[in-house]
């Protein structure tokens, strides 16, 4: 039978991809003045910018978020401290092998405004990540950085500088692939982008099995004592489960996905069967929830 609506509302109530709390924050020296809530950080990346001004926009590869609720900014010497309530697992079986996405705020210089093509970063400001298993031993990612590529997209049907919101949001736990090259895309359409993409909000993407961690717990972000630029955060996300969460294969997860294993609940080897274990059930509405876009 289908779970009780009371539990299902409590379970949509506690499950998130996203950062749960800012352990610790030392905003360093020259971030950008008014950009020190690090809270900001907590809850999904931004799709929608510049609310309450005479410019507001989606999100795009050409248009960063940039407000002082949608990011923090780290000077040199500073760092950010986050910490995941359900730890960041090491899964194999997750796209890519990408356990955990960083969003920073970069963004594509536009050769071609207002048409959007592809002509290198602006705002690709570095930052070192660390991993922990316990949040007292740390563990630093080489190779990548945390305010770099790929910058995000909020909305898969919206042009690079739209003034209203589209109406298909992308995947925040869907990883660009790691193979590319961000100098690959130069001369890249916004369009083009958008398939590159493949659902993906972008963001820099994280295996754990590179940091040889089994799990995570907590995230450390630091930005050199000579860094000439400071760091900008907005989000991050664990992408665990998203492959089997897009139940119906649209590259979001959302309540049609929910739709699909509430109508096969109790189903041996349905499509609502999540998890994979040959049966639908509540482990199956963790997953999607766990998921959500």
């Amino acid at each position: 039978m289908p779970l009780p609506l009371c539990a299902l509302m409590t379970v949509l109530t506690a499950a998130d991809p996203w950062a749960d709390t800012v352990s610790h924050f030392d905003p360093g020296l020259g971030g950008a003045p008014g950009y020190d809530e690090a809270s900001t950080v907590l809850g999904a990346p931004t799709r929608w910018t510049g609310e309450g001004t005479e410019t507001p926009t989606v999100v795009s590869p050409f248009a960063p978020a940039w407000m002082p609720d949608e990011i923090v900014s780290i000077g040199a010497g500073g760092s950010i401290t986050v910490a995941f309530e359900t730890p960041i697992l090491d899964d194999p079986d997750n796209l890519f092998g990408i356990d955990l996405i960083v969003f920073g705020n970069a963004g594509f210089i536009d050769m071609a405004w207002p048409a959007g093509v592809c002509g290198g970063l602006f705002g690709a400001d570095g930052g070192a990540i660390s991993l922990s298993e316990d949040g007292v031993s740390w563990v630093v990612v080489e190779n990548v950085a945390a305010d770099g590529p790929w910058p995000t997209l909020g909305w898969l049907d919206a042009g690079p500088y739209d003034e209203s919101p589209g109406q298909i949001p992308s995947d925040p736990t869907r990883p660009v692939d790691p193979a590319l090259d961000v100098a690959s895309v130069d001369g890249f359409t916004h369009d083009e982008l958008v398939a590159l993409y493949n659902g993906s909000a972008g963001g820099a993407g994280i295996d754990l099995q590179s940091a040889g961690l089994a799990s995570a717990i907590a995230v450390r972000i630091d930005v050199p004592e000579d860094a000439f630029l400071s760091v900008e955060i907005d989000a991050l996300v664990d992408a665990g489960v998203w492959t089997t969460a897009d139940l119906n294969s649209d590259g979001v997860v959302t309540v049609d996905d929910l739709l699909i294993v509430i109508g096969h609940w109790g189903a041996v080897d349905g499509p609502g069967d999540a998890d994979g274990d040959g049966t639908t059930g509540v482990n199956d509405l963790l997953v999607v929830l766990k998921a959500w876009t």
